[in-house]
């Protein structure tokens, strides 16, 4: 008859212990997540002050499980970077997706190489333009693939074409005036107010390099607007 008293208190102790492992067990999870979640803020954080180009909708991405565990190493293999409100000189809006490797962290953060895809929509572009020539009124802006050129509605109703043709010289990136028609003729382009090389270029005050030493290697005209190459080697960060 004792006997079944002390199994009771066996198995109560027993199970007493089971819940407070899973209870350790369970804070040191929360814990070692909300380190992991700071350790991604930071680091997003730091490509953020790197390159504010990038804008506010800004994602990092890791390539492994835990980026806590880098840090501590102070060597992050790949990060992948995305934003949908990037900028690039008069150019805003931009669709970036890059991959940085080898990210070294310190007092001075370096990156080993990048690669990067920019998308710049017709709806940037009709902005650039707007931004290049304030004084003209500026419409619908179409691309034609085939011919390489993005096209602009400009001028009241309509009644003139701005045919647009990306340049891509030294790594970077511009939209070069091939040509401008009002009412069927061809009319001379600084009739737009555009820089005297016809270029609606990266504007005033912008910086002269892309950030993360990244260059240009290609550049496409698409349905939906301009897609842009990039890679880069070993930068400061």
């Amino acid at each position: 008859m004792k006997r079944r008293p002390t199994r009771i208190r066996a198995a109560l102790r027993h199970r007493r212990a089971r819940t407070v492992t899973a209870a350790v067990v369970l804070v040191a999870l929360l814990a070692a997540g909300a380190a992991e979640f700071t350790a991604r803020a930071l680091v997003r954080d730091r490509i953020s002050e790197a390159a504010p180009a990038l804008g506010d909708d800004l994602t990092v991405g890791a390539d492994g499980d835990w980026v806590l565990w880098d840090l501590l190493r102070g060597r992050i293999p790949q990060l992948d970077v995305s934003s949908d409100d990037a900028r690039a000189g008069r150019l805003d809006h931009l669709k970036v997706r890059a991959r940085l490797d080898d990210v070294r962290l310190g007092s001075e953060p370096t990156v080993g190489a990048s690669r990067a895809q920019v998308t710049a929509p017709t709806k940037s572009i009709a902005a650039a333009i707007r931004a290049a020539a304030p004084s003209v009124r500026v419409g619908a802006v179409t691309t034609d693939p085939a011919r390489g050129t993005v096209l602009a509605s400009v001028g009241p109703g309509g009644a003139g074409q701005l045919t647009l043709r990306p340049v891509l010289a030294d790594g970077r990136v511009t939209l070069a005036v091939d040509g401008l028609t009002l009412f069927g003729r061809s009319v001379p382009a600084d009739r737009l107010g555009v820089t005297g090389d016809g270029a609606l270029g990266a504007g005033p005050g912008a910086p002269k390099e892309y950030p993360l030493g990244l260059k240009a290697t290609s550049v496409r005209v698409e349905p939906d607007g301009l897609r842009v190459d990039l890679s880069g080697g070993p930068a400061r960060a």
